[in-house]
């Protein structure tokens, strides 16, 4: 919400309230828009209490622009007018623990193209293409092959990252279990700790890449591999991952606010992210793509399942200009700009 409001905003003649002076680190709050600590700062009575948790005033102006005053607070909650007749009750609410980070230089160290992920995509990409993909996603791979996808967040910080193997089928090796390992577990391990003591706060996987471009269009897949080969083929768009079916939520999702957003739920969750999708009304616009609606009942693909199916097709006859113009309807993308590789 942006304003241009004064300093110190009466909401009623008899209220006033002003913005919180600066004391110190601890006087500038998460902000509830941006999601970045230590920016935001509340409006406050005359005896230092605060209004609101969310009645305040970013200090990121042109990247989040958020302000709540308090004539705003009143107009949406005319009921707490007389209640702050006098001086309100307000419980300071708990600080968030910073995330943990593991170091840049790690991920950089283990980023390259010689998983097994990466060798079966060479079957349908040019290593132009993977190398580019590889890069932009600062993909790792481990001595057994493994994959690794960071999960580095809008400041260029890296939270964690997936390992996951894949086999010659390009599919999870997951044997008896969901063999997914994190990153942080391994960091924490080499120094004789615990998983448990790294703080966690996962992030979208690609989030890095939304500051460098603004005003394309974000596309949310389940998987990061998934994210990943449709960025090959689609790269006008961004394409980020939520890192599974639950994890299509506002909190993770509070970078995309004032964005535009098409969401590719696997097959099996479309009726429940044509849901959740509700809950991130903070987007500029959301709609749920219906790649999925002539897969049969049960069918549990997603969309890299399709592209990989389409790109095999294309390697028995050339693909066609209507071939293209059909993929884009499939995938709901705006007929006005769009591009494919091939």
């Amino acid at each position: 919400m942006l304003s241009s409001s004064p300093q110190i905003l009466p909401a009623m003649s008899e209220y006033k309230y002003s913005l919180q002076k600066y004391t110190g680190r601890n006087s500038r709050h998460t902000c509830p828009a941006c999601g970045r600590p230590h920016c935001f700062t509340l409006y406050v009575d005359a005896m230092g209490n605060p209004l609101a948790g969310d009645v305040g005033r970013c200090e990121h102006v042109n990247s989040c622009g958020y302000e709540k005053t308090p004539k705003m607070y009143f107009d949406e909650n005319p009921q707490e007018r007389g209640r702050h007749n006098t001086v309100p009750s307000y419980t300071q609410p708990k600080k968030e623990a910073q995330p943990d980070y593991i170091p840049l230089s790690l991920i950089r160290k283990s980023e390259g193209t010689a998983s097994n992920l990466v060798g079966y995509l060479a079957k349908y990409f040019k290593a132009g293409d993977l190398k580019t993909a590889v890069a932009q996603y600062h993909l790792g791979c481990t001595k057994k092959g493994e994959t690794i996808f960071p999960q580095i967040d809008r400041f260029g910080m890296c939270r964690t990252g997936k390992v996951m193997q894949y086999g010659a089928d390009g599919h999870r090796v997951k044997g008896n279990f969901d063999a997914v390992d994190w990153l942080h577990a391994r960091y924490m391990k080499k120094q004789g700790k615990a998983a448990h003591e790294f703080h966690l706060k996962q992030c979208l996987f690609g989030e890095h890449l939304l500051p460098k471009r603004p005003d394309d269009i974000v596309c949310i897949t389940e998987s990061e591999k998934a994210a990943v080969i449709a960025s090959m083929v689609f790269p006008e768009q961004v394409w980020v991952s939520c890192g599974g079916k639950h994890g299509l939520n506002p909190e993770r999702c509070k970078p995309l606010a004032g964005r535009r957003v098409l969401v590719f739920p696997d097959a099996d969750a479309v009726e429940e992210w044509s849901e959740k999708i509700k809950a991130l009304g903070f987007c500029r616009s959301v709609r749920l793509s219906d790649w999925a609606k002539d897969e049969p009942e049960g069918s549990k693909r997603d969309i890299a399942d399709l592209i990989l199916e389409e790109k095999a097709r294309s390697q028995v006859k050339p693909t066609t200009i209507g071939d293209v113009l059909q993929w884009n309807q499939e995938l709901g993308f705006p007929k006005e700009r769009f591009s494919i590789h091939v």
